[in-house]
């Protein structure tokens, strides 16, 4: 028996498009597997960027751990303070985790049992890239990225960069038909927008409506917070839980699940091109 997953920890890793004003979107409005391009009040559409569930989502987990109290986050000058916490899984060439929507997943390293105690907090280090593979009708027509024209949509098979100063212009394809869809991989080298100022943090609180929350961090390769795109190399999690983790003697085991339901971001990108990217998703591991 696997000793160790005992950690609900919430990764909430926001993606902010300069489309978005800088601001979380929601979740875009589906009528009938149709994904809205524009409406009226009240609605959450592509024109105004919202977030959607893509069929497969990828990230990359190197490390878990359980804190009793807040770590200390790091600074452009010293890395993450982990004196409070316990590491519970570790994988050092990045374990994948390919998920759809609600299922169980697996991380491939080795886990480790954490004292009998009661945690507040957790700690994730992770790659800075997010795989997305999704495909689906839209209301109104729109223009691919890397080319085509219609009502079905997709991502692309490819890679890019969303940084300071430039982001992915090839990450969709659109068509008369439906779109088969190719894995699109997004490296994030800032949480703002192309045209902002360079931002190596995200704060997200009051998550699902919880006490949750979570500040994001993209650092260098010393694990000192990066001070420019080109020093990002990986990203942090830092999560205060909005119900402590106790871990008993009786704790043994741990389901994991995702929550990817707006794990995809999608925005007219100007000239009716549609822009795809990551959006927020969940991590919940709950112990047993």
């Amino acid at each position: 028996m696997k000793y160790a997953k005992y950690l609900f920890l919430i990764l909430s890793i926001i993606f902010v498009f300069e489309m978005v004003n800088s601001k979380q979107a929601e979740a875009c409005t589906v009528t009938d597997g149709v994904v809205a391009k524009e409406s009226g009040d009240g609605a959450d559409f592509i024109d105004d960027g919202c977030d959607e569930t893509p069929a497969l989502y990828e990230v990359v987990i190197y490390k878990l751990y359980l804190c009793t109290s807040s770590p200390t986050e790091a600074t452009t000058s010293s890395a993450v303070v982990l004196t409070p916490c316990s590491q519970v899984f570790n994988s050092s060439s990045g374990a994948t985790a390919s998920v759809t929507q609600g299922a169980d997943i697996v991380l491939d390293g080795t886990y480790t049992r954490p004292p009998t105690g009661t945690y507040t907090h957790g700690y994730a280090f992770m790659d800075n890239t997010f795989g997305l593979t999704w495909s689906g009708e839209l209301a109104a027509s729109m223009t691919g990225m890397t080319g085509g024209t219609g009502v079905f949509c997709g991502t692309v098979a490819g890679s890019g960069t969303h940084a300071k100063g430039s982001t992915h212009t090839n990450s969709s394809v659109c068509g008369s038909s439906a779109i088969t869809a190719g894995k699109f991989v997004e490296t994030l080298a800032t949480f703002d927008g192309a045209e902002e100022d360079f931002k190596s943090k995200a704060e997200v609180e009051n998550i699902n409506g919880t006490t949750a929350a979570i500040n994001g961090y993209l650092v260098d390769t010393n694990g000192h917070r990066a001070s420019t795109t080109g020093e990002v190399d990986k990203l942090e999690g830092l999560v205060s839980f909005a119900n402590p983790v106790v871990v008993t003697a009786d704790t043994t085991s741990l389901s994991m699940k995702f929550n990817v339901g707006e794990g995809m971001h999608l925005v007219n990108g100007g000239s009716n091109k549609l822009f795809i990217g990551s959006g927020p998703f969940q991590a919940i591991m709950t112990a047993n």
